[in-house]
């Protein structure tokens, strides 16, 4: 948990014995590829810090998955929206990899923080990054081509390309699989 614990620290400028508190609240949890983290319909009540693995966060359109977001190492994941508004998760968050996450429930979140103030802290960076986040997605999804999303994620991640299928990669970029194989003929 040491990896973890550092990068608690450097992500929220606490110190190692603030994250060694904050991480042992969580429990370790081992998930099976296409095991669901969290299903459609029911709240979420809990969040996930990835230490190994891949997930997908996705919606349901006629049938068909939307891929919102992917979740990996040293990320938080969660269906936040239902976290903080204690309403069904309209969407199902499922493991594309065996993965180990660390798991805290909202009642355990919620005794931390009232007992530790710098959780406050962290809450308000979380939201501002979430924010931040959701901001440029939407506005790479409205002004920039498929090619720059793409080149993008790319970018930020580089092991994606080959941990994700061609397929879920298409529907993050809101493309079709073909217009991957395009982008990647023409990057290579």
């Amino acid at each position: 948990m040491q990896d973890i614990s550092s990068h608690i620290c450097q992500a929220f400028g606490i110190s190692i014995q603030d994250a060694n508190v904050f991480l042992a609240a969580f429990k370790m949890t081992e998930l099976k590829k296409n095991e669901v983290f969290i299903s459609e319909g029911k709240i979420c009540n809990k969040i996930g810090l990835i230490k190994k693995g891949l997930m997908k966060c996705v919606f349901k359109k006629d049938g068909k998955d939307v891929i919102f977001e992917f979740a990996y190492e040293n990320s938080f994941v969660s269906d936040y929206y239902s976290f903080v508004t204690h309403t069904p998760s309209v969407k199902d968050i499922i493991c594309l990899e065996n993965t180990v996450v660390y798991i805290i429930d909202r009642q355990q979140l919620e005794t931390l923080g009232r007992t530790h103030s710098f959780i406050e802290g962290m809450s308000r960076k979380t939201n501002e990054y979430l924010f931040l986040k959701m901001h440029d997605r939407l506005r790479s999804m409205m002004m920039d081509t498929a090619a720059e999303r793409y080149i993008r994620l790319i970018k930020e991640r580089p092991d994606l390309a080959n941990r994700i299928p061609q397929y879920l990669l298409a529907s993050y970029l809101n493309v079709q699989p073909e217009t991957v194989s395009r982008i990647r003929s023409k990057i290579a």
